[in-house]
């Protein structure tokens, strides 16, 4: 039986898929959000665990958007906590969402949702194993920001 070129192109199209989606984070979270947003108070926590103290991780943070989104910025805090040492990392970041002067959205997305995906704390190195907690905290002047729909973080290895 021979095998069409389109056939052959779909195996490979799959092949890929399913290998890019493997992962060596050590965690990898999203939280969605209430229809009416993220509360300025309400903290986001995404607990884990380090067993590996010689790697260099990331912290990335993800923010998914709609086009209900008021500001064309989010500010926001993140702390990197320790269980029984307390805070360990702070960092107060800025994401641009939409381009400033254009108000053309950021990120990747379809119709009215955008996905963004920072940066936030690199090369981590911890000093310790055990249990860990990222926390965030939306920063704005508005008690409840509209339109993010979900929030989350991932700690990955660093490619330095």
């Amino acid at each position: 039986m021979k095998i069409t070129s389109s056939i052959l192109w779909v195996m490979v199209l799959i092949s890929l898929l399913s290998s890019s989606c493997q992962s060596d984070a050590v965690f990898d979270q999203t939280e969605s959000l209430a229809e009416n947003g993220w509360v300025q108070k309400k903290q986001i926590v995404f607990p884990f665990e380090i067993k590996d103290t010689v790697t260099v991780y990331d912290l990335r943070v993800a923010i998914r958007q709609s086009n209900e989104y008021p500001f064309y910025n989010l500010y926001f805090n993140c702390w990197l906590i320790q269980e029984k040492q307390g805070v360990w990392k702070k960092a107060f970041a800025e994401a641009i969402l939409y381009d400033p002067k254009t108000g053309k959205p950021k990120g990747g997305g379809l119709g009215d949702m955008y996905s963004h995906s920072y940066t936030i704390l690199k090369g981590l190195k911890f000093p310790r194993r055990g249990k860990y907690r990222v926390a965030l905290e939306q920063y704005m002047r508005t008690d409840t920001l509209k339109g993010v729909v979900s929030v989350g973080a991932s700690l990955v290895p660093s490619p330095l």
